[in-house]
């Protein structure tokens, strides 16, 4: 197979969240084909998504280094930008949120500059979840509703459908529960017209969440079941937690059913 191939294969495992398949292909695709020096940089990249998903920040690091001295040499900002947010995504999953958004305003000065509406939704977006997670209310609904606007400009499903679900989260955090269902009612129906699982199963169980702190549990278990279909179709990490979360709460309708 040629280098092509395996990229596409190692896209194609990522999406699913088979790690290490992905990384075999990537490495391969390296073995097979050194041309276009962007091409490498992505692939670069994408190695380094791989070590980022799977919490290796060090090798994480070195591959995205590796990636910014080409993106830079060959002055492709976009995808510059691209890559600074993607390890200000990886410094803020490891919770280090200084390093995470010092990166991320590095990543919006290139991506403004090139309009790219794409990474720049992305990058509002995760800025706002960052913010939602220091309880900074006012700076997640603004870098949320940013994304969003990115994502209408760009029109493209998938974006609007994943800046909706961010937006859906603030909304929650600030009591506004109809809003909250709203947004990610919308989010889920994008998700599902593209057959998007993954799309449906954060939207979903999201929505489980807004239901059972509501009280509707009939409506959380519903959407926790769907949530668990898909964790056992593609043997997701948190499986055990979800099929454990979904069970106390359908021995909860029963027992106050008894009552």
């Amino acid at each position: 197979m040629d280098s092509l191939t395996y990229l596409n294969l190692g896209n194609k495992a990522f999406s699913e969240r088979n790690y290490p398949k992905a990384l075999a292909h990537y490495q391969k695709a390296l073995e097979e084909g050194r041309g276009d020096p962007l091409w490498v940089a992505d692939l670069y990249g994408n190695i380094g998504n791989v070590y980022a998903a799977t919490g290796q920040e060090g090798p994480a690091i070195k591959w995205y280094r590796k990636s910014l001295q080409i993106l830079r040499r060959e002055e492709a900002y976009s995808r510059l930008g691209v890559t600074f947010v993607n390890i200000g995504n990886l410094y803020a999953d490891q919770g280090e949120s200084a390093k995470a958004v010092t990166h991320y305003k590095q990543g919006a000065l290139l991506l403004e500059q090139e309009g790219d509406f794409d990474g720049l939704s992305t990058l509002y977006g995760n800025l706002s979840l960052l913010c939602l997670k220091q309880s900074d209310l006012q700076s997640a609904l603004e870098y949320a509703q940013k994304g969003i606007t990115f994502a209408k400009r760009l029109n493209q499903p998938v974006q609007i459908a994943h800046a909706s679900h961010r937006l859906a989260k603030v909304k929650q955090s600030l009591g506004d529960f109809r809003e909250a269902l709203s947004l990610s009612q919308s989010a889920l129906g994008i998700f599902e017209h593209l057959h998007d699982e993954m799309g449906m199963a954060s939207t979903l169980f999201h929505q489980a969440d807004l239901f059972e702190k509501r009280g509707d549990v009939t409506h959380a278990i519903l959407c926790l079941e769907k949530v668990v279909r898909i964790d056992e179709k593609y043997q997701l990490p948190k499986l055990s937690e979800n099929r454990s979360r979904l069970y106390h709460l359908q021995a909860g309708m029963k027992e106050s059913k008894k009552t």
